[in-house]
């Protein structure tokens, strides 16, 4: 693929998605052809990144009745600050703690089939247990790959700080381009190998969004902002997975997935935004894993700029 851009359009009904998981993506992705892009993009709302440090994916499992889990959320984004934000999370709420109620406070269901599938492929509600989170995908010497969150950081303190000190090895740019009148995006990801790797390349592209105020359990009530009340009603909640665009186990980032140090690999992709998501509260994250590893080399966060 690298004379090839494939463009990929997300044909989706959030609530129609079936993902694979793990599996070679079928429906409802279609690869087409560069010239079926709509022509009629706003080109003025573009915002783009290019990463050449290494940043890391916190992948946070947690759940609205997870009385444990805002602690957690606040260890990880106070980290993120003190690293430049070179630490990206992502909140995949998933498990009976994010379980909605059919009426009450606790009604919001922040539940996606992608965050459900990723969740139980790692064991579901008999291994994982919130706050716990996947670190780049990395695995431990006895090969653990969700760490849990205990009070000032256990795993997390020790692996996020490890994985951020290793050598960048993919200097990845994301493209975003929004287009108001439509609610739909268009996303573009190139991948630049600064060295030669063995094996096969992936890249994956979420959408997630942030700042949504909803209840949530807690039980530290010296958190800022916190109630003295287990019941937290206005929580803001972060970067919360919404889809996974290019579906769970991603895309070959070349036509075979193998790389050539210093050439360029670009994958697009067309989404429609749900109407019920504040748009300029989405941010897109794309990263690149190795397939037979699953370890994520490099990952990045754009949000999406809805206005001039």
């Amino acid at each position: 693929m690298n004379s090839k851009i494939l463009t990929i359009i997300c044909l989706v009904v959030i609530t129609g998605i079936f993902w694979s998981a793990c599996d070679k993506i079928e429906e409802p992705l279609v690869i087409v052809n560069e010239q079926d892009i709509p022509l009629n993009i706003d080109t003025n709302l573009v915002d783009s990144v290019i990463v050449t440090e290494k940043q890391v994916l916190l992948e946070e499992f947690t759940g609205h009745k997870c009385v444990n889990c805002p602690e957690a959320a606040f260890y990880a984004h106070d980290l993120a600050a003190e690293n430049d934000h070179r630490l990206i999370i992502c909140t995949i709420h998933a498990g009976y703690q994010a379980l909605p109620d059919a009426t009450g406070d606790y009604a919001t269901d922040f539940n996606t089939i992608p965050g459900t599938e990723i969740f139980n492929f790692y064991g579901g509600d008999l291994a994982v247990f919130p706050p716990a989170a996947t670190i780049n995908r990395v695995k431990d010497n006895t090969g653990k790959q969700v760490f849990n969150y205990f009070s000032g950081g256990g795993d997390w303190g020790v692996i996020i700080p490890d994985e951020l000190a290793k050598e960048s090895v993919i200097n990845l740019k994301l493209i975003n381009n929004f287009d108001p009148d439509k609610n739909n995006i268009f996303i573009s990801v190139t991948a630049t190998f600064t060295q030669q790797l063995d094996g096969v390349f992936k890249v994956v592209v979420y959408i997630v969004e942030d700042n949504i105020v909803a209840p949530q359990k807690n039980s530290n009530y010296s958190l800022p902002g916190a109630p003295e009340d287990i019941d937290w009603l206005d929580y803001t909640h972060h970067n919360v997975l919404r889809d996974a665009i290019s579906a769970i186990d991603g895309l070959n980032l070349s036509e075979n997935g193998t790389i050539t140090e210093g050439e360029n690999y670009t994958q697009n992709f067309y989404y429609n935004i749900n109407q019920e998501w504040v748009a300029a509260n989405c941010k897109i994250i794309a990263f690149v894993y190795h397939d037979e590893s699953k370890e994520i080399l490099q990952v990045a966060e754009l949000g999406i700029k809805t206005e001039e």
